[in-house]
């Protein structure tokens, strides 16, 4: 007679049940979903952007963009870092990161004091730059330094976001 462990039989029970569970949770969402696409009107217009006024601006600009000088502050430090790390290595790449991390942070300052997006594009080419690199390296601590480097680029979406459409270009 085959001896079942519990373990074993209470793991296959478990999947299936979820199998199951979630199966006909997105059968029901679906069939929600089309109930309410058959209720609505098929010819609704989309909702068109507002652009925000110029005081609405200077004051979203006034209260997020000094997220922008944290990334630039943020930019600095992995300046710092990895120079501290190119210094004890000897490795090339850590200089390189520190070049770009530094452009980053200049670039960051100046989308914050001429608010254009050019500097956005410049300041998102320079910070991809040392994130491609990164992740194109095996060995520890390099796939946790790219994702150090994506934190900017989460403050630069937070602050730019609400105000892109108002930016010059």
């Amino acid at each position: 007679m085959p001896q079942f462990d519990l373990k074993l039989v209470l793991l296959v029970f478990g999947i299936a049940f979820l199998v199951v569970l979630l199966t006909r949770k997105a059968i029901r969402k679906v069939k929600k979903d089309q109930e309410i696409q058959e209720k609505s009107p098929k010819n609704k217009l989309p909702v068109a952007k507002l652009k925000l006024s110029e005081e609405q601006f200077n004051k979203s600009w006034k209260s997020l963009s000094y997220l922008l000088l944290l990334a630039a502050a943020g930019n600095l430090y992995m300046v710092y870092t990895a120079s501290q790390a190119a210094i004890s290595s000897g490795l090339f790449f850590f200089w390189v990161d520190a070049v770009f991390s530094l452009i980053a942070a200049v670039a960051a300052f100046l989308i914050w004091r001429t608010r254009q997006k050019t500097w956005v594009y410049i300041y998102f080419g320079f910070i991809l730059i040392p994130i491609a690199m990164f992740m194109s390296f095996k060995g520890p601590g390099f796939k946790e330094s790219a994702l150090i480097h994506l934190f900017p680029l989460v403050l630069l979406y937070f602050v730019l976001k609400p105000v892109w459409d108002n930016l010059k270009n």
